[in-house]
């Protein structure tokens, strides 16, 4: 037997028990009435475009973690560390957007072609319900990342479910409980992997069958064409239409990308924006406040939603064309939404307020963004560096370190052997003690060349910090240069306080070297700087209120997260005067 026999024999054999050669000849076959068009290919483009979202939805799935603690993390390592994935997120992203455009474009094709009317009621409404699903798969996505934008936005959404009847018992089932949390992010989570795409998947396949109990409807407008058959002719113009919807989401992904705003913070006071194609509704609470709110939240978006539905019993005029009873409410519909669209976007242009805002919150992405790169995140889910810096801020710590008068050392580059070799050579210049209590209460050190190295290595190898290790002739050398430069007529020795009590002079007016810039050593120094172990002991009575202040108030968690922070350099503070004023203001 030939090897074609062979093929047609199994093929056969396949048909004969799972029917998939007749159904595809069925597909394939089906009269096309009126010809081929591209037209028909919006309701295939967004079938493809479904498609990709289940694709493009498994990949990020198998590295998302859907709770509080792992969710922004996550997203964090499909943007920057996934193989490619920033690439499917931004796929899936933009294809959200592409879905509702192409439904609104099915929908108007097939209202203008007439679709809707006898016998194809129920394939309209099963289409009205469909787009409803899908703006749900949009509404339920923003929270996912666990990010700025997704958190408010989301509670903007929640917050106009619980204005409507039984409100409260709604939003709490939706939140999974009275605030947001794990319960509430597996909510969204479930709804928008398990339960929305159930549901399309259903409503699709009734659709389907609707759709090819009926076959195409043409235009009332178009010139008769003979039938043809799916295969090729229809099938040509639908991979075409297809073909395009998918460059343009490569293009989108490659291009524009997807933004990851700062991890979630409930305590932050973010301008909250829902995504393009919920912007009307937001313009359209404006025109509803106070008791009003309930007609803009829940009574106009009700009953759009019902004249959509109702549109086929509406509709009752002879002849394939549509009625301008329906057609025209329906256009205005558009316009409208539309408008306010534009009206939202234009508002938020011209707004210094928001633009501000918007400003500082994608430095604030950039750099959690950053901080996550050079620190990771923790089992918490919290970038560390990020958090440590919005809590030296919160602390008010920027308003002398960051000062446009300096009244405090610089902070950059913090234990680093740079920024050690520059403190022993100008103690006192403007990013160290210069404008602070310690002007001159420190000369710069008598040493040059090769010895001024292999002090500051040995000093810098006193923190026992990762990669400070030093060889021991490098220590023996630095330990005889600590003496020989006069260190020891203000600090005590390395080692000095394990030795005897008359080997430590608990007087000394500098800081004691021991672990210096360390992990303790720096915890302690945040902890109390005017203990007479750092500088006490170098501030007379009238400068200690000019002096850095004790943070006693804070948590260990706090001061590790700052230390921690210290240590890492203290990353981005590399800022604009401008910047820096704002901060010193605040």
């Amino acid at each position: 037997m030939g090897l074609k026999k062979r093929i047609d024999a199994l093929a056969s054999a396949v048909d004969d028990r799972t029917g998939i050669g007749s159904a595809v000849d069925y597909v394939a076959n089906h009269p096309v009435h009126g010809g081929a068009r591209y037209a028909y290919a919006l309701g295939s483009a967004l079938v493809f475009t479904f498609i990709v979202q289940i694709v493009t939805g498994i990949a990020l799935a198998s590295t998302y973690s859907p709770s509080v603690t792992d969710a922004w993390g996550s997203v964090y390592l499909i943007e920057h560390h996934m193989l490619m994935g920033s690439f499917v997120r931004g796929v899936h992203h933009w294809g959200s957007s592409a879905m509702i455009v192409l439904c609104v474009l099915h929908m108007t094709q097939v209202l203008l072609f007439g679709a809707h009317k006898k016998p194809r009621e129920l394939n309209w409404i099963l289409g009205i319900i469909m787009l409803l699903v899908v703006l749900g798969f949009g509404l339920t996505g923003y929270l996912l990342p666990w990010d700025q934008k997704g958190y408010w936005a989301t509670q903007v959404a929640t917050g106009i479910i619980g204005s409507g009847p039984l409100g409260g018992e709604l939003q709490t089932m939706v939140q999974g409980g009275s605030d947001y949390g794990n319960a509430t992010l597996t909510r969204f989570f479930t709804l928008h992997v398990f339960i929305l795409p159930g549901a399309l998947i259903t409503l699709l396949v009734g659709h389907l069958a609707l759709f090819y109990r009926h076959g195409v409807k043409t235009s009332p407008r178009a010139k008769p064409r003979n039938d043809v058959p799916f295969w090729p002719f229809q099938m040509f113009r639908d991979l075409v239409v297809a073909a395009i919807v998918f460059g343009v989401l490569i293009a989108l992904a490659l291009l524009v990308g997807v933004s990851l705003d700062a991890p979630a913070d409930p305590a932050s006071g973010y301008e909250a924006r829902p995504e393009w194609y919920f912007l009307f509704l937001f313009q359209l609470l404006k025109y509803f406040e106070g008791p009003l709110a309930f007609i803009g939240t829940i009574v106009l978006p009700t009953l759009a939603v019902l004249f959509l539905l109702a549109i086929p019993f509406i509709d009752r005029k002879p002849g394939p064309a549509p009625s301008r009873s329906v057609v025209i409410p329906f256009f205005l519909m558009l316009a409208g939404a539309a408008i306010l669209t534009l009206l939202a976007m234009r508002t938020d242009a011209n707004s210094e307020a928001f633009q501000r805002a918007k400003a500082q919150a994608e430095a604030q992405a950039h750099e959690a963004i950053a901080m996550a790169e050079i620190g990771g995140v923790d089992a918490s889910g919290r970038v560390t560096l990020f958090e440590a810096q919005k809590l030296y801020r919160d602390a008010g710590c920027a308003s002398c370190h960051e000062a446009t008068d300096v009244a405090a050392p610089a902070l950059v580059g913090y234990g680093s052997r740079d920024r050690l070799k520059r403190f022993l050579l100008a103690p006192n210049d403007k990013e160290f003690f210069g404008g602070t209590p310690l002007d001159g209460a420190m000369d710069p050190v008598e040493v040059e060349g090769k010895d001024l190295d292999t002090l500051v290595d040995y000093l810098h190898s006193l923190s026992g910090a990762p990669g400070s290790e030093t060889d021991a002739a490098t220590v023996a050398r630095g330990f005889e240069l600590l003496t020989e430069a006069d260190c020891v007529d203000c600090h005590n020795l390395p080692g000095a306080s394990k030795l005897d009590k008359d080997s430590y002079d608990p007087t000394a007016t500098g800081p004691d070297l021991d672990g210096l810039y360390g992990f303790e050593w720096t915890r302690a120094l945040l902890r109390d700087a005017s203990h007479p172990m750092f500088y006490g002991g170098s501030l007379s009575a009238k400068d200690l209120p000019r002096a850095m202040p004790s943070y006693l108030h804070l948590s260990d968690d706090e001061l590790t997260l700052l230390t921690r922070w210290l240590q890492a350099g203290a990353p981005l503070m590399e800022r604009s005067d401008e910047a820096r004023a704002d901060d010193a203001e605040k």
